[in-house]
């Protein structure tokens, strides 16, 4: 058999030549030398049946090394393409990445702001509901310990504003953690946890610790949980009573030795330590509670005292003002004292019991009482004024607070207000000479919502709602003042020929007129389970109804 001049013979490949070759291959498309490939291969590789075939083609040697070097040299372009390509995509996937982060950042910073601003914003609406429930004399035991910390800081503009509860008495924290019940006691400590929780100032935090600490020792105490099992009751009452009588800073320090006791190693009773550790950090909150308490005490003297003499001066100033006012010859006039002008004396039998109960002074004895009182008030280091109520308060009805109990109540998803009642002209009762006839106060609601019946389906969606309709109505009429507390109130539907309404009238009795309100005019429910409700307790009517729902069947 003969071989053609040129070609090499064939030979078995075999598996490592083969895979040196692909090595080769491999360093060549990632732009390797040579002399410098990886794998160490300077054997320089050469296709024999390729070139065979450009031979046989007519290439000579010169034009298939072009070709070849042609070749090699665009497979290079083409691999700095694709890298450039690649290293392209890196860079943009990177950037993607670090506009990702920043983006994630820039919302994370953007949350924390956003919650920290609604912190403020329920912390300052918490103090100031407190406030006002300490000037409406309806405090809670936190608005008391609110109070107790805004005093404290009369940088926060507490003592500026005379109606943020200077009047009030601010009785010591631990007094009045003594003086609540179990439940009280709890509610308190939830209250307490969201001021922890809602506060950002760290003496504000402190300050809230200190109560936290002692509110649970309180609970615990009162839910018969002793601080140390088995440490006899006699011992425990001894160290408090050593504990009571120490300050702050000494506490810390007996706190530190107690500490560097427990850590010695020496043989020692530890549930006993332990115990007096707990009472250590329970008395040291009570301490600075009581050093915030003083120093509660001074700003409230400082901003009284304050009051007082900007009163002082302007009383001065109009008293100056009305002298003023009057003549020289004014001034100089005077009234003789003249026994006609005093009381006549009374019989002693004909007082009454309660004035025979008052007891019996003399000019010289009142004199006495006036003057001691006089220096009881001077020696005093401030006279607190109670406010006096606002007339519309002091003056409130039982009506008005029945009013005032429902209008508070939440309105639901789908109610609206309904207090649009019908005159009735101006009846005659029978009644009226004797007692004066009033309108009972009211707070109604009416119940709407959507209807979807065949037509709203076909020409309406969730988003394109139908009009909404009257589904019910709630009335709720008050009448505290029932001459005939026995007889209950009672209602007349009157209905109006070729009208879509009628009149609902409500009739009750002296001292209370009829009253009247213009409903639509539809079937009523009078199932409780389809929220029908017709009662009169303590004094209030409730009608409570909704309409049928006609539902068509084929």
């Amino acid at each position: 058999m003969s071989v053609r001049r040129g070609a090499a013979p064939k030979r078995a490949a075999s598996p490592e030549s083969s895979e040196a070759v692909k090595r080769r291959e491999v360093a060549e498309a990632r732009m390797y030398s040579v002399g410098g490939d990886l794998f160490q291969d300077g054997e320089k590789f050469h296709w024999k049946k390729k070139e065979a075939q450009a031979s046989a083609a007519g290439l000579s040697r010169e034009d298939a090394e072009r070709r070849e070097r042609e070749r090699r040299t665009e497979a290079m372009h083409e691999v700095e393409r694709l890298n450039a390509r690649r290293m392209q995509r890196e860079r943009e996937r990177r950037a993607r990445e670090q506009e990702k982060a920043h983006a994630a950042r820039t919302s994370e910073s953007a949350a924390t702001d956003w919650a920290a601003k609604e912190d403020q914003f329920h912390l300052e609406q918490a103090k100031l509901r407190a406030s006002i429930r300490v000037r409406e004399n309806r405090a809670q035991p936190i608005d008391v310990l609110v109070m107790h910390w805004m005093w404290a800081r009369p940088s926060d503009g507490a003592s500026s504003d005379e109606d943020d509860g200077a009047e009030a008495e601010l009785a010591e924290p631990t007094a009045l953690f003594s003086s609540l019940l179990p439940t009280e006691l709890a509610e308190l400590h939830q209250d307490i946890q969201s001021f922890v929780q809602l506060e950002r100032d760290r003496d504000a935090i402190e300050f809230w610790r200190h109560m936290l600490i002692v509110c649970d020792d309180r609970l615990r105490t009162q839910r018969g949980e002793a601080s140390g099992a088995h440490v006899d009751a006699s011992i425990v009452a001894e160290t408090d009573a050593m504990l009571a009588a120490k300050s702050a800073d000494e506490l810390y320090d007996l706190q530190c030795q107690v500490r560097a006791k427990l850590r010695s190693g020496e043989p020692l009773d530890v549930e006993y330590w332990e115990s007096l550790l707990r009472r250590i950090v329970v008395w040291r909150s009570v301490a600075r509670l009581r050093e915030v308490h003083a120093r509660v005490l001074d700003h409230r003297i400082a901003h009284l005292q304050r009051r007082q003499r900007k009163e002082g001066r302007r009383q001065q100033t109009e008293m100056a003002l009305e002298l003023e006012e009057h003549t020289p010859a004014e001034a100089q006039l005077h009234e003789t004292w003249d026994a006609d002008m005093e009381p006549a004396p009374r019989d002693p039998g004909q007082l009454s019991y309660a004035e025979r109960r008052l007891p019996v002074l003399t000019v010289a004895e009142q004199r006495r009482a006036l003057v001691e009182a006089r220096r009881r008030i001077l020696r005093a280091a401030f006279v607190p004024r109670r406010r006096p109520r606002d007339e519309a308060d002091a003056q409130e009805t039982v009506a008005d607070q029945m009013f005032r109990i429902e209008s508070e109540r939440a309105l639901g998803v789908e109610e609206e207000t309904f207090n649009e009642d019908v005159s009735l002209g101006a009846p005659v009762y029978q009644w009226q000479d004797k007692y004066r006839a009033r309108k009972p106060r009211y707070f109604n609601r009416v119940h709407t919502g959507y209807e979807w019946n065949k037509y709203n389906q076909t020409h309406y969606d969730a988003e394109n709602p139908p009009p909404k309709v009257v589904q019910g109505y709630k009335f709720n009429i008050f009448y505290p003042d029932l001459i005939d507390s026995t007889k209950a109130p009672s209602y007349k539907i009157l209905r109006e020929k070729g009208s879509d309404t009628a009149l609902l009238r409500f009739s009750a009795g002296p001292p209370y007129e009829d009253i009247a309100f213009r409903i639509v005019d539809r079937e009523w429910e009078f199932s409780h389970r389809k929220g029908f409700r017709c009662t009169f307790e303590r004094g209030i009517l409730q009608l409570y109804f909704n309409f049928k729902r006609l539902k068509y069947r084929k």
